[in-house]
C-alpha cells in the first residue's frame, strides 16, 4: 500500500512539474445554459478551437501545452452570442469566476494582464453591469430600441472615460492596451486611439497589440477627411465598370448600403434629394450594397424612378470596398472631390445633405 501511495504521489509531482511548461485554467461559473462552452486559442500563427465540459456546477478545466505564440484565450457560450477573455501566462493557474449573464462582469485572476483587468472591471461594475441589464432588457423587450440605444451610449462614455483615467494611471501595463483596444477603436475615433496609444511606455513597443493598433491606425488614416480616396475597379449591375476615374473632374458619394438595413434606406440618407436636385455631370452617386441576391437588388432598383449607379456583393465586390474604405457599420457615405480627395464620412444622412449643398451651391 506504501509503495501504491510513493508511486501515486511521484506521479503527481511529475504532473504538477510538466504544468510549469503549460498553459492551465480553472473556472466556475453561475447562470451556464444547456449550451457549449467554446474555447478559441488565438495566436499569431492562426486560431484553434475547442469545445469544453462543465459541471452542474459549472465547473471547467483546460489545459493547454506551452505556445510561444499563444496570445488569448477567447470563450464564447450563450450561442456564441456571449464571451470572455483569458490572457494566460506559461506555469501559472488562471482562475475565472462569476455569473455567466454578465460577462463583462467575470473575473480573471492569475497572471499580471488579468489581475490589472479585473482591477478595471472591478472599479467599472457598477457602470458595466448597468450596460448588461439594459442589454439583457432589449434582447427580452423590456426596452425600446431607441430608449436602450440612448441608454447604452451614455453607459458606453462612462466606461470609456473609466478606460482612459485607467489607461492614463497604468501606461505601463499591457492591460492598459487592451482597453485601448476595446474601447477605442472605432474608426472615426482613431486620432483619440493614436492620442492613448502615445501614453503607453515605449517598454511595449513590442507588444503584439500594440504593432497591431499601430498598423490599424495607419490603414484608417487612409480613409479619412483629407486622405486621398482609395482606387478600386469594380462592376455595376449593368455590367458596366467603375473606377474613381469614372468620376474624373466631379464630386462623388460612395454610399454604403444593404437591403435588409433600414437606416440605409437612400430616402432616409437623403441620398434622393441629392440625386435629384444635382446633375449627374457635377455629382454622381455610387451606392455599394452588402447583399448577395443580385436580381433582387436589381428588381428593387429598376422600380426607383431614379436610376442608381448601384455595385453588389454578387462577386465579393462590396466586402472588398468595405474592406478597402474601413466600413465596419452601416449606413456609411463618403463624399469626394473633383481631385479624388474625401471631404467627409459619415452615417448621417442630414450632415452628408448639408455638406454637399455647402460645396455645390
Amino acid at each position: 500500500m506504501k509503495q501504491v501511495v510513493y508511486i501515486f504521489s511521484v506521479f503527481i509531482l511529475l504532473l504538477a512539474c510538466n504544468n510549469d511548461k503549460n498553459y492551465k485554467i480553472e473556472g466556475r461559473l453561475s447562470n451556464l445554459d444547456n449550451t457549449t462552452l467554446y474555447a478559441v486559442f488565438e495566436s499569431s500563427e492562426g486560431n484553434l478551437i475547442d469545445t469544453l465540459a462543465y459541471d452542474e456546477k459549472g465547473k471547467f478545466v483546460v489545459f493547454h501545452e506551452q505556445d510561444d505564440n499563444l496570445q488569448t484565450i477567447t470563450f464564447y457560450y450563450n450561442e456564441r452570442k456571449d464571451w470572455f477573455a483569458v490572457y494566460p501566462e506559461v506555469g501559472k493557474t488562471i482562475q475565472v469566476k462569476g455569473d455567466a449573464k454578465y460577462p463583462q462582469l467575470i473575473q480573471v485572476k492569475g497572471s499580471k494582464i488579468n489581475n490589472k483587468l479585473s482591477e478595471f472591471k472591478k472599479k467599472a461594475e457598477t457602470t458595466l453591469k448597468e450596460q448588461a441589464n439594459i442589454s439583457n432588457n432589449r434582447n427580452d423587450h423590456h426596452l425600446s430600441n431607441g430608449e436602450s440605444s440612448l441608454q447604452l451610449a451614455n453607459i458606453n462614455l462612462e466606461l470609456k472615460r473609466l478606460a482612459q483615467e485607467f489607461i492614463s494611471q497604468n501606461p505601463k501595463e499591457e492591460a492598459s492596451v487592451i482597453l485601448i483596444n476595446e474601447y477605442f477603436t472605432h474608426p472615426d475615433e482613431v486620432e483619440q486611439t493614436e492620442d492613448l496609444l502615445d501614453l503607453i511606455s515605449p517598454e511595449l513597443n513590442d507588444y503584439y497589440l500594440v504593432k497591431n493598433l499601430r498598423a490599424q491606425i495607419a490603414k484608417v488614416k487612409t480613409t479619412i477627411i483629407g486622405a486621398k480616396a482609395p482606387a478600386f475597379n469594380v462592376t455595376n449591375i449593368y455590367g458596366k465598370a467603375i473606377t474613381p476615374d469614372t468620376f474624373l473632374n466631379k464630386y462623388f458619394i460612395l454610399a454604403f448600403t444593404a437591403l435588409w438595413c433600414d437606416m440605409c434606406q437612400t430616402e432616409i440618407m437623403m441620398l434622393d434629394d441629392i440625386a435629384t436636385k444635382y446633375p449627374k455631370d457635377s455629382l454622381e452617386i455610387l451606392l455599394v450594397s452588402l447583399d448577395d441576391e443580385m436580381e433582387e437588388v436589381r428588381e428593387m432598383i429598376l422600380q426607383d424612378s431614379i436610376k442608381w449607379n448601384l455595385v453588389t456583393d454578387s462577386a465579393g465586390q462590396a466586402i472588398h470596398l468595405f474592406e478597402k474604405y474601413n466600413v465596419n457599420s452601416l449606413p456609411k457615405c463618403f463624399l469626394i472631390d473633383k481631385n479624388g480627395m474625401i471631404k467627409l464620412r459619415t452615417s448621417n444622412g442630414v450632415e452628408l445633405k448639408q455638406t454637399v449643398d455647402e460645396i455645390m451651391e
